[in-house]
């Protein structure tokens, strides 16, 4: 209850700032990336530390202004690895803190990161989509995209992306199934290793989300970036645009 009181609170601190709004993004620093996004009129943050075949992800619930920098707090770690067999994401380690505190200052070069927890502050500049090596061109899919007929949002988990498909089917209705993909640095594509089982995503009259999975699975499907679009191709070819959020 304490959680939601205080996030009712900060949300409504930060509802129309422009000075937010810089911040949106992919930023990256040694060994981190961190993307900062808008979702259902709020701000969130995503750290992603990565360290040989384990991936550490920082979840943030909240952000908002604080002085002249960004504040983040209520966070949620997941380690996790690759499983090389199943070729699925094995969840490590969880944790919550919901008053666990994160800073993001403004400096010449980009962002400074701190976090009450880390060692020192992490310096971070903004993901140059043009670099070419593999983690900055794995990390330009990260973010949501958006086509006549589909969405797509692309999460970095750092050893591997997830990538949620999501159809409407129905004013109301929805399908719903996530891709786990690996960056192939000599196609440069993203290439589906697993995918989840199609859900069902209903939303009833009285506000209600009700998920049913079914036992039915999409094609493997290929992602490519080209021209500033996301093109996913399950055997019918789509084109994406990034979503202006």
């Amino acid at each position: 209850m304490r959680r939601l009181l205080i996030a009712a609170l900060v949300l409504a601190m930060t509802l129309g700032s422009a000075l937010a709004e810089d911040y949106r993004g992919i930023w990256v620093g040694d060994g981190v990336a961190v993307e900062i996004w808008r979702e259902d009129s709020a701000l969130q943050c995503r750290a992603v530390f990565t360290e040989g075949d384990v991936a550490e992800s920082w979840d943030y619930g909240t952000c908002y202004e604080h002085n002249d920098g960004l504040e983040c707090f209520g966070i949620t770690r997941t380690r996790e690895r690759l499983d090389d067999i199943w070729n699925i994401l094995e969840e490590l380690s969880w944790s919550m803190n919901d008053i666990c505190f994160a800073g993001f200052e403004p400096s010449e070069d980009g962002l400074i990161f701190t976090n009450e927890e880390m060692d020192a502050p992490l310096t971070l500049t903004r993901l140059d989509e043009a670099a070419q090596d593999p983690r900055s061109r794995a990390l330009a899919f990260v973010g949501r995209w958006v086509g006549e007929d589909v969405s797509v949002r692309v999460e970095d988990h750092g050893v591997a992306c997830l990538f949620t498909v999501t159809v409407p089917v129905e004013a109301d209705v929805d399908w719903r199934w996530t891709y786990t993909c690996r960056y192939d640095p000599d196609s440069g594509r993203m290439d589906s290793v697993n995918f989840s089982p199609r859900k069902v995503i209903t939303r009833e009259a009285n506000g209600d989300i009700t998920e049913i999975e079914e036992d039915i699975y999409a094609e493997p499907a290929l992602f490519t970036l080209e021209n500033g679009r996301l093109l996913y191709d399950d055997g019918v070819p789509r084109t994406l645009e990034r979503a202006a959020e």
